[in-house]
């Protein structure tokens, strides 16, 4: 082991080395003048431009530079080199390792093969052991060949891998020495604006990477790595030994195969299949450590025992394998306990060398090549390893870190917070292993006193160590490196390749990080209760603004991101500190909180997060144990529209994300490393190694070509649902049921959730691929992604609401249509005859192209069926409707170009149409009710994929798309069409050329008609009851219209199926849907065939015994269901007899199913005309008999059966009195109601006969007849009452029709009638007034409707009033007394009251004044008083109030001019007077007639006729006289 104690310089020691290699900043200059003047750092003899003249043409000498000559050869130390203006460019003897000689083919020709592999062998017999055996020495260059080749640049063989590397290869064919060519003389470029600009600068004009960009994860990266792209070499070409060395393997991270875990529009995470096989698998045995070189390309994997090396980084042009090569440890650990060794590669050529250190012995072993390393002869193996101990390690005391500082020295970390500086090689170049302690030589205390402090008490080094990065390199053999201690504490140090050290500059962040998280306002001001804690750091790119030109590498600021944990008493949050450490001041100018991972810090060196930032430095990568963060460091740039959004509050979040293993695999980060951006992949990329699973790498793609760091903000819900749909099943890594850090909005969700879903039905997501040899797996993948996405959001959001998670479920079920559709398609493309079209092809032909999307022929997309099954799933409904339209546009051509098609292939075509529909409906609905509790609904809800009534998932529920109208009316119609097809080829199944489907076809597809009937029934129900659950009224009504008008086309279905032989099917439906009617229909209608052909079987003489069998079964099912539905069926059943008048038959059938008819006809109240003859002869209850036909009252429409129905009924009361013996409360008042009731039927006769001789002018026809009655009695009153003449018009109608008005209508239609065209001599005319009082009173008494009697009998009054002049009756001037008498007695009003004092009317209802007849049923509120107008509209009423408006206006003219008021006494006492006297004089004439009458039979037979009939004059007489009541009637009985 070789120690090396660094020395620290004098403050006034020239740099000489910054001197030499022009870095030295302008102070290091000073000492070389004393006292000068002029500028600084300008001799004070110098001359302008130095003495180049003008145009600065240069001084002599300096026209060398425009030829490849090299004055400053390193290897020469003459000074016969006159250009002593680059003196600078000469290496002093402490600054130049002396390489070794170097054989040029170039120059000297090349060596034989021979010789080189007769060396070649020299070498390895010389380094081999002398008792290895043949066996062993073939297994080491059977290793060897492997290495070389997996390290190789080319394809070319082991020889000439292992050939002198130090050989130049020759450039001429066969010429020894080639000849050299004399560079072409370069023209000076002249200073332009580009020449002080930055080399690269970021989109947010914040982070830059320069030449002095610090290595990812401490790794050395070399210039060629680190300048810009397109960057001009601008130093001397030194001709030396690495001159000419060879190209890198040129490793493309775009080239990397692997398993595409996850990706997103910001980054994409990938399985790298150059993983061994041993590391791919979960819960492998043993726990393992692994490391990176990203410049060379190789991961180094090491356990207890072994270590592992290989390629993780395929190579564009090498053919290595990526088998491991493993390598057996010299050194093991004394307990299984101890920490894993730690394995780094050293690159090297023509193979990487290989370091091992075991952490706690502190035993580091080191291989030149991979080739020694790998032996399997463990004494060759030893001989050939360089090994040594890192010395002074305390017993608790263990390496916990490797940090690469340089192509050949290691900085080793320990626990106790001392930093050992590795190296591989001595001064000369030769592999050797060195060791230095870093110490800070200024705090060190001289005297025995001080050296034990030193020893025991670890002076010199930090405590609680957590990061060691190396960095900045400051010129070709000095490097920058950083310790970071997790109080913040920083300390920069100088490394030279040497092994010379020095401490730049310390500080302590605390203060300024502490502070910098308060400014974000992250958390309280109060420090008390938290605790800052730096977990990790790594150097950001250095800002360059082009002004560097000039200065010095060693005084540009610092720049690193530290990351920090901060701790409260339930939280923990972590932040990036953008710090810039500038001559030892630090400054924190940016803090990136990390939003999107909270969890809590956890203790232990496997646990300690990680912190990486790869080139750019655009994403920081965060690494914790189980997880991985991505945090952008980008800023928005400054411009309007980001000052806009500021204002706005719109300023969109950066980009975060967090990658979260799966807790319960045991998955663990055990290596990562940052890769290094490549020409071919712009991407900034780092790799990590994952116990239990392999190596994984995830890249983001750097801002640039034309992007901007607001292109790269935060990710959307929609973003993280994708990844769960597309990755989350398809990889066991990566856990994706997010983080409670990062929540969405429900509406963004919800949005999202819509668009993922149509994105997959259309294929229009970028995960998703539009081609492919198997359409089955492509439509398999997609239905999988859509139950994966409603899947993975009833885990872990929020409950979507019901009227999204239908739709989600619509989309789902159209997918799983979509695959059924193409296995159909699939099926017919088989069985398809030549020069026969297929269905679904054409019907893709026929869709309008506003309904799918068209295909692209410049693509070469020409298969429709499969492209539409790609693009257009999402209207998936569009098949159904024309899957009849493309059957019938394909018939109807083939008919018009004159080769109709055949009824074989007719058929065919309908079963496809029947099989699309099929498919489409029946698994949309099957799918549906199969999930219904995946999407959140209750499966009790739903029956076979219809959600049954009274659910609240109706309530704005959108119209499923199964039910449409169009699809209710499609599948309809080819079900329809079907049956009419079959039924015209009859049953012979044959055309009329004599060609037809098989048979068993025709089966078939009468089969699938019983299916697509229950199809038809169920979109037709999912419809009407969507339909009957809107809140608007107009939409109820529409789904109960629907409703009802469906079963007879329901009942036509089933019949037609039945006659297709398929009796039982369609049986079998009527009873799933409840449809007894149907059942019936189609029972009787087998039942009537099969007697027909039983009678005509029977006439012929043939064996009937399988119709008689046919009849027997459908009498079966007739009675099995009077026991199985009870009133439903008998009342479907029924009701076939009563449709069909066939009473007769339905009374027969009362003695077999006595109970089940008694019920129905008691039910139903339309078969109370017949049902009182069951209930007198079967049942023998004259009470219900009476019952029923009290009821059928109400529902005769005709005056003849109204009439016959109450008498009937009267007499049927009657008799069951009679029977029962005993009083019924309800008997009673029905016999007087119904009184009435004939009375005023016996009115309407009267208005019909005295209208007869009117009717009978016009044609048998209503509204003819009406026309000629509104003529003769509707031209004067009702003239301009638009109400009035209507309801007078319908009265016509349905009295010419025969029909019976109310009692109401009728009152109405006798007061509309002209006075004009009455006949004054009928006695109807003279007293229809009267009569329409007598009707509403009847009518009032009936009903005990008081309101309605007394506004009708006003408006009655005030008609009969109006009817006269009574302005020129009360004009009396130049009139005897006879003629005031006539003109006043020839009133409708005189004669109106002269009738009710003739019977007696007025004696309980006096006539009314005519003053208080005034407004009556003239305004709204007076109507509504009436029941007859309270359902009325209000707008319906305000025309009849107009109307009676102006019949009270006719009123008051009446009273005003006429005096009508004071008529009104004596026209009373007049018609009063009158009617006494008719009525006396009425008397006598009635006493003379009897009178004579009795004198007359006195003479005849000597018999008296009395009022109760004829009787002897006897005893008997007298006793029949006295038996006689007050009214003078005889008592019956």
């Amino acid at each position: 082991m070789q120690i090396y104690r660094h020395v620290g310089y004098a403050h006034n020691d020239r740099d000489h080395v910054a001197l030499a290699d022009g870095t030295a900043v302008a102070e290091d200059h000073l000492p070389r003048y004393f006292a000068k003047s002029g500028h600084v750092d300008a001799d004070p003899k110098k001359v302008k431009k130095e003495g180049g003249g003008k145009g600065n043409w240069g001084t002599p000498g300096e026209e060398g530079q425009d030829y490849g000559y090299n004055f400053t050869n390193a290897r020469r130390r003459s000074n016969s080199s006159s250009y002593g203006h680059a003196i600078s460019d000469f290496k002093t003897k402490f600054e130049t390792v002396e390489a070794e000689p170097m054989f040029e083919e170039e120059y000297h020709g090349a060596q034989d093969d021979d010789m080189d592999e007769e060396h070649i062998g020299l070498e390895k017999a010389d380094s081999a052991d002398s008792t290895s055996t043949a066996s062993v020495d073939g297994e080491e260059n059977a290793k060897k060949d492997f290495i070389a080749v997996m390290f190789s640049n080319s394809t070319a063989p082991a020889s000439t891998a292992l050939r002198n590397p130090r050989r130049r290869q020759r450039t001429g064919s066969d010429d020894s020495v080639a000849v050299r060519q004399l560079p072409k003389r370069l023209k000076r470029s002249g200073l332009t604006t580009e020449t002080f600009k930055p080399l690269s600068q970021s989109a947010n004009g914040h982070l830059h990477s320069n030449e002095s960009s610090p290595a990812p994860n401490g790794c050395l990266q070399d210039r060629e790595s680190q300048s810009p792209a397109g960057g001009e070499k601008t130093s001397l070409a030194i001709r030396n030994r690495n001159s000419k060395k060879p190209e890198r393997e040129k490793r493309s991270n775009r080239g990397d195969s692997g398993i595409e875990l996850t990706k997103n529009d910001t980054y994409a995470v990938k399985r790298l299949a150059t993983t061994p096989i041993q590391f791919q698998e979960q819960g492998n045995s043993g726990d393992w450590h692994g490391n990176f070189t990203p410049s060379l390309g190789y991961a180094v994997a090491t356990t207890q025992t072994q270590a592992f090396i290989w390629r993780y980084k395929q190579a564009t042009n090498a053919t290595g394998s990526s088998k491991p090569i493993a390598v057996q440890l010299l050194h093991h650990a004394n307990s299984s306990e101890d920490p894993l060794p730690l394995g780094a590669l050293v690159p090297s050529s023509p193979e990487p060398g290989l370091l091992i250190v075991m952490p706690v012995s502190g035993k580091v072993s080191y291989w030149d090549s991979l080739s020694n390393a790998a032996s399997v002869d463990r004494v060759r193996q030893k001989q050939q390893a360089i090994q040594g101990t890192v010395a002074g390690l305390a017993a608790e005391e263990h390496i916990s870190q490797i940090t690469e500082a340089e192509p050949q020295g290691f900085l080793l970390t320990c626990t106790s917070g001392k930093i050992v500086h590795l190296t591989v090689a001595d001064l000369q170049g030769r592999a050797s292993i060195g060791f230095q302690i870093l110490r800070n030589n200024s705090t060190e205390v001289s005297g025995i006193f001080g050296s034990l402090r030193n020893v025991f008490g670890g002076g010199g080094w930090l405590r609680d160590v957590v990061a060691v990065k190396a960095g900045n390199l400051l010129h070709k053999v000095q490097r920058e490196c950083v310790i970071g201690t997790s109080k913040g504490l920083l300390q920069i140090w100088d490394m030279s390749w040497n092994g010379a050290h020095s401490l730049k500059y310390e500080a302590d962040a605390n203060s300024q990080l502490l502070k910098s998280i308060q400014d974000t306002g992250t958390f309280p001001r109060n420090t008390n209760t938290q605790y800052l804690q730096v977990l990790d750091l790594a150097f950001l790119p250095a800002v360059v603004t082009g002004q560097e030109v000039t200065g010095s590498a060693a005084s540009r600021a610092t720049r690193l991101l530290i990351l920090t944990a901060m701790s409260g008493a339930n939280t923990t949050q972590y932040n990036l500190h953008v710090v810039n450490i500038t001559r030892g001041e630090i400054d924190v100018p940016v803090v990136h909180p990390v939003t999107c991972y909270h969890p809590p810090l956890m203790t232990g060196a496997a646990a300690k997060p990680h912190l990486l930032i790869p080139d750019p430095g655009q994403i920081a990568y965060v690494v914790f144990e189980a997880s991985i963060v991505l945090v952008s460091l980008e800023e928005i740039e400054e411009s309007p529209d980001s000052q806009l959004q500021t204002e706005a509050r719109r300023v969109p979040d950066p980009f975060q994300d967090v990658l979260v293993f799966h807790k319960d695999r045991g998955f663990a980060v055990v290596g990562c490393a940052a890769d290094i951006m490549e020409k071919e992949c712009r991407d900034s990329a780092c790799t990590f190694m994952i116990q239990g699973y392999g190596v994984i790498r995830v890249s983001v793609p750097s801002v640039e070509g034309g992007l901007t760091s607001a292109d790269r903000t935060a990710l959307t819900a929609e973003t993280k649902l994708e990844q769960a749909v597309f990755y989350g099943s398809q990889q066991s890594l990566l856990d994706m049921s997010g983080r409670p850090e990062m929540q969405f909005a429900t509406e963004d969700v919800r949005d999202a959730a819509l668009r993922i879903s149509r994105s997959i039905t259309s294929s229009s997501s970028k995960h998703l691929s539009t081609a492919g040899p198997s359409m089955e797996q492509h439509l398999q993948k997609r239905a999988m992604a859509l139950t994966e996405l409603m899947k993975h959001l009833r885990k872990n959001y929020p409950p979507l609401d019901h009227v999204t998670r239908w739709k989600l479920l619509w989309e789902a079920e159209r997918m799983a249509a979509a695959k059924a559709v193409w296995r159909v398609y699939n099926d017919a493309i088989t069985h398809t005859h030549e020069g026969e079209k297929i269905l679904l092809y054409e019907l893709v032909e026929c869709i309008s192209e506003n309904d799918k999307t068209e295909n692209r022929p410049e693509h070469h997309e020409t298969d429709h069926v499969r492209h539409w099954l790609i693009k257009d799933v999402w209207r998936l409904e569009f098949v159904v409707p024309w899957a009849f339209k493309a059957l019938d546009t394909l018939h109807r051509y083939s008919i018009e170009d004159g080769q109709p098609m055949s009824s074989a292939y007719r058929a065919r075509l309908i079963s496809q149409a029947y099989d699309l529909q099929l498919m489409v409906l029946e698994t949309a609905y099957s799918f549906r009710q199969s999930n219904a509790s995946l999407y959140g609904f209750n499966e009790d809800a739903l029956t076979e994929g219809l959600l049954l009534r009274d659910y609240t998932e109706y309530d704005g529920m959108p119209q499923p798309w199964t039910s449409t109208n169009i699809i209710c009316e499609s599948v309809q119609t080819l079900a329809e069409y079907f049956q009419t097809f079959a039924s015209d080829l009859g049953p012979n199944s044959s055309d009329e050329e004599g060609f037809g489907p098989p048979p068993e076809h025709l089966l078939k597809i009468a089969e699938k008609n019983a299916r697509l009937i229950d199809v038809i029934c169920k979109t037709h129900i999912e419809r009407f009851q969507f339909l009957q659950a809107s809140d608007q009224p107009r939409t109820r009504k529409l789904g109960k219209d629907l409703e009802k008008h469906f079963s007879d086309p329901r009942k036509a279905l089933l019949k037609g199926l039945a006659e297709m032989g398929q009796l039982l099917a369609a049986i079998e439906l009527g009873e799933k849907y409840r449809d007894m009617e149907a059942i019936a229909e189609v029972l009787e209608s087998e039942i009537q065939v099969a007697q027909e052909e039983l009678s005509d079987l029977v006439k012929t003489g043939e064996n009937a015994e399988e119709v008689r069998a046919k009849i027997a079964t459908c009498e079966g099912f007739v009675d099995e269901y009077f026991d199985k539905y009870g009133a439903a069926w008998a009342n479907a059943y029924f009701a076939r007899f009563v449709v069909q008048d066939r009473i007769s038959s339905l009374l027969r059938h009362g003695h077999k199913q006595r109970r089940h008819l008694t019920a129905f006809l008691r039910n139903h109240p339309e078969c109370t005309n017949f049902s009182w003859i069951n209930e007198v002869s079967v049942e023998g209850n004259y009470t219900a008999a009476a019952d029923g036909l009290r009821s059928a009252q109400k529902q005769a429409d005709t005056l003849w059966a109204k009439k016959i129905q109450v008498s009937i009924s009267r007499l049927a009361t009657m008799a069951a009195l009679s029977v029962q013996h005993k009083e019924d409360d309800d008997a009673k008042p029905f016999l007087s109601a119904s009184a009435g009731k004939l009375e005023v039927l016996s009115v309407q006769e009267q208005l019909y006969d005295y209208l007869r001789p009117i009717i009978r002018r016009a044609l048998n026809d209503t509204p003819a007849r009406t026309e000629v009655v509104m003529e003769q009695y509707g031209k004067r009153f009702v003239k301009g009452k638009p109400a009035l003449r209507g309801a007078m018009k319908l009265h016509i109608a349905r009295l010419v029709e025969e029909k019976v008005l109310d009692a109401e209508d009728l009152a109405d239609m006798i007061t509309f009638m002209d006075e004009d065209g009455l006949d004054p001599d009928s006695d109807f005319a003279n007293r229809r007034f009267m009569v329409a009082l007598q009707v509403v009173r009847l009518h009032a008494d009936s009903t005990g409707d008081i309101s309605s009697k007394e506004l009708l009998e006003k408006i009655i009054w005030r008609r009969c009033i109006i009817q006269d002049d009574w302005p020129s009756i009360n004009r009396t001037e130049l009139k005897d007394e006879t003629q005031v008498e006539n003109e006043a007695g020839a009133t409708a009003l005189f004669k109106t009251l002269r009738e009710g004092f003739k019977s007696g009317f007025w004696d309980q209802n006096p006539p009314p004044n005519p003053s208080t007849l005034r407004g009556v049923g003239t305004t709204v509120s007076s109507l509504r008083t009436s029941s007859r107008y309270s359902e009325a509209a209000d707008n319906a009423l305000s025309i009849i109030a107009k109307d009676l408006e102006i019949e009270d206006t006719a009123l008051e003219t009446c009273i005003g001019k006429g005096r009508l008021e004071e008529w009104w006494k004596g026209i009373v006492d007049a018609a009063q007077a009158s009617a006494r006297n008719e009525a006396d004089r009425d008397g006598e004439e009635e006493s003379r007639r009897f009178e004579a009458e009795q004198e007359r039979t006195t003479r005849d037979d000597g018999s008296v006729w009395g009022f109760g009939g004829m009787a002897k004059k006897s005893s008997a007489a007298g006793r029949h006289e006295s038996e006689r009541d007050e009214e003078g009637d005889v008592i019956m009985g």
